[in-house]
């Protein structure tokens, strides 16, 4: 079994990886900042995945959106080549509001028979080199299609990002000129999580930078900016449901 986390989302997600290559091919340069990392034949990432054969309990491109606390997937699970959409991307790549995709969706519900197309071709391709390709070729497309996110939510995610999600909320919507409520209501249509659940997501992933490390949570817990030590805890436990010392002595 293999671990995969997201820090800005919070998840862990456990998966059958038996007969997956672990090589990846880099993204091509006009969406190269809507996707995080390259493409990787995986069984299951956080994003989009085309599985390479097809099984009767699964669509065969599914999309995997945002989700604001831990899940468990366990296989079987076909081998795929996937794509991790960063924030914001989902929104350019797919045109529709990424909060609406919720978990295991499958693409031909979002972009219709291109969807069904892409995975045919995917299927009938010889290499991973190739599937890759077709993924890029069709992510290309989409980023051509699809909508552009405000200047203001772009912001307000950047503004959320350079404080590891330490600032307010309402200085952020001050910053950008929006409301409170409109700030919220634009940021969760593009983004896919409302913006004080992304800066818990932000707090959580300093915090999984130290796990390697020999950690001094009560240290932890101030620079990342909990109140405390049993805050940093709970909150950890809620994202990945379990405390991290029990991860690190895992």
């Amino acid at each position: 079994m293999a671990k995969e986390a997201s820090p800005q989302r919070g998840e862990r997600v456990r998966a059958e990886r038996e007969g997956t290559p672990s090589s990846s091919l880099a993204v091509d340069a006009q969406f190269r900042s809507w996707v995080v990392g390259g493409y990787h034949p995986a069984t299951l990432v956080t994003g989009l995945a085309v599985k390479v054969t097809d099984q009767p309990w699964h669509p065969p491109v599914l999309v995997n959106g945002p989700r604001t606390t831990y899940s468990r997937v366990e296989g079987p699970w076909a081998p795929a080549i996937a794509a991790r959409l960063a924030p914001l991307g989902a929104y350019k790549l797919l045109g529709r509001a990424v909060s609406e995709i919720g978990a295991m969706v499958g693409l031909e519900d979002i972009v219709g028979p291109d969807a069904r197309r892409l995975s045919e071709q995917v299927q009938s391709a010889p290499t991973w080199d190739e599937r890759c390709r077709l993924l890029d070729d069709f992510l290309v497309g989409c980023a051509a299609r699809g909508p552009q996110p405000s200047p203001e939510v772009t912001h307000a995610w950047h503004l959320l990002v350079r404080s590891g999600g330490t600032t307010t909320i309402r200085s952020v919507a001050r910053q950008v000129g929006w409301s409170h409520k409109h700030l919220i209501t634009k940021f969760k249509q593009q983004v896919g999580v409302a913006p004080h659940m992304t800066a818990r997501l932000l707090r959580l992933s300093t915090v999984w930078q130290h796990l390697d490390h020999e950690p001094t949570w009560a240290r932890i817990a101030a620079e990342s900016g909990y109140a405390d030590q049993s805050h940093l805890i709970r909150e950890f436990r809620y994202f990945t449901g379990t405390t991290p010392g029990a991860l690190t002595t895992t």
